[in-house]
């Protein structure tokens, strides 16, 4: 499975756009993405580049639906795939090796987004790094931000990249890492999922991909990432050589925090006869559901075992994808919606807010919910918890600890109490 047939399958089900005229990378790629928010859009012409790119390759739910199957319960499918993680099978050759060339980033389409960007980012890279002392690839998405024709200052969040370039920075090494760009949507899911340290995040793709997910070594570094994908850049996460990263629009669709980060220097970059870039556009559903969907499951997983049924979870995008969540259940007693609450944040430490409704609430229906909100809500159904542990990425949080307020709404029919029944319907 790789991105060319899955561009097929975006074309039969209309779901792409294609884009022929001349497009700036500063600021033009991100005004088409945004015009065509629930499309993928294919750029044949970017200003300073012979290469296509892709991007909003998954933007819309039902993209999603066609990358993990629209006949199966996507929640329990994604959370099999975390539990049975299947190692893909090995080969000795891709076709991403049938070029090789040194890295040359004025060449590539990477884009501009905003204007107050500290410069072009590669959003889309995912970064596959060893364990030191194993053999074994982890794979997380990071931004990279581009510094000149072969260097880029990359955002490392403290999970597992992060500890791998603390070990390596240690013992004074630098961390070899490969950046893979231009594949199946399933990977990009796989990366940036909560999978436990030191297990694979390829196997879980190989999972979501039905055991159809085959890897190779990388020529200069022998770093296990997948064989199908349309470009592979080699580098080194260099051990004492940082710099200001940022400005850059993340999640929330604010500006995140200037930082002193790594600088990878690049080296080789392979690719396919003629390849396709690809992007994801900070801030938009892609961006949401990459981080939001992951979520989503181990929310749906975790709320399953202290309810009776659970119909839906939602990460709203008007809270980004990751701080706001609206959770539709079936509850035997008063007192059940704030347990499901409570289990939502254990769930995403992150979350913010969270709305839980009844089944007759549709929770992709942002009138339905602010209506359950107000109508089924009283002084005793919303629950505050200051001081928490938040989100580094809310722009209100407490900066110096990171603590924040969370807040849950019982948005359900009470059991004691009448008149809750809805006539009209958003």
């Amino acid at each position: 499975m790789s991105l060319r047939p899955y561009i097929e399958t975006l074309k039969q089900s209309n779901l792409i756009i294609e884009v022929h005229d001349e497009v700036k990378f500063e600021y033009g790629i991100t005004e088409h993405l945004q015009t065509n928010k629930d499309n993928a859009v294919m750029f044949y012409d970017i200003e300073g580049s012979h290469f296509p790119l892709i991007g909003n390759s998954l933007s819309s739910r039902e993209q999603l639906k066609l990358v993990l199957n629209e006949q199966l319960n996507h929640y329990g499918f994604f959370q099999q795939a975390l539990l049975n993680p299947k190692e893909p099978y090995k080969t000795e050759t891709s076709l991403t090796f049938s070029n090789k060339k040194q890295v040359n980033f004025s060449h590539l389409p990477i884009p501009k987004f905003f204007p107050v960007d500290g410069g072009r980012y590669l959003s889309s890279g995912i970064v596959f790094a060893k364990f030191p002392g194993t053999d074994t690839s982890n794979m997380s998405i990071h931004r990279i931000m581009i510094l000149d024709d072969q260097r880029g200052a990359i955002r490392i969040v403290p999970r597992d990249l992060h500890k791998i370039f603390l070990e390596n920075k240690n013992t004074g090494l630098d961390t070899p890492i490969a950046v893979v760009n231009g594949y199946h949507p399933s990977l990009a899911l796989a990366a940036s999922s909560p999978t436990p340290l030191n297990q694979s995040e390829l196997a879980v793709a190989n999972s979501l991909m039905r055991g159809k997910l085959s890897t190779v070594k990388t020529p200069r570094y022998n770093i296990t990432v997948p064989s199908d994908v349309e470009f592979i850049l080699e580098g080194k996460i260099l051990a004492d050589e940082a710099v200001n990263e940022g400005p850059f629009v993340d999640i929330t669709g604010t500006y995140d925090d200037i930082r002193i980060q790594p600088i990878v220097q690049f080296e080789d970059i392979l690719y396919r006869d003629e390849p396709i870039f690809q992007t994801i556009l900070p801030a938009a559903e892609e961006h949401f559901i990459l981080m939001g969907f992951p979520r989503e499951a181990e929310i749906h997983n975790r709320v399953c075992k202290v309810v009776p049924k659970v119909h839906g979870v939602y990460l709203t995008p008007s809270g980004c994808g990751w701080l706001n969540c609206v959770i539709s259940v079936s509850i035997k007693n008063d007192g059940d919606a704030k347990k499901v609450g409570l289990t939502a944040f254990e769930a995403h430490p992150s979350l913010k807010w969270c709305t839980v409704v009844d089944e007759d609430i549709d929770i992709r229906n942002s009138s339905a919910v602010e209506w359950a909100r107000i109508t089924r809500a009283g002084a005793n159904d919303i629950t505050i918890l200051e001081n928490v542990r938040g989100s580094s990425l809310d722009p209100s949080r407490n900066r110096e600890d990171n603590t924040s307020i969370k807040i849950i709404v019982d948005a359900t029919k009470k059991k004691d109490k009448t008149g809750y029944k809805r006539v009209i319907h958003f």
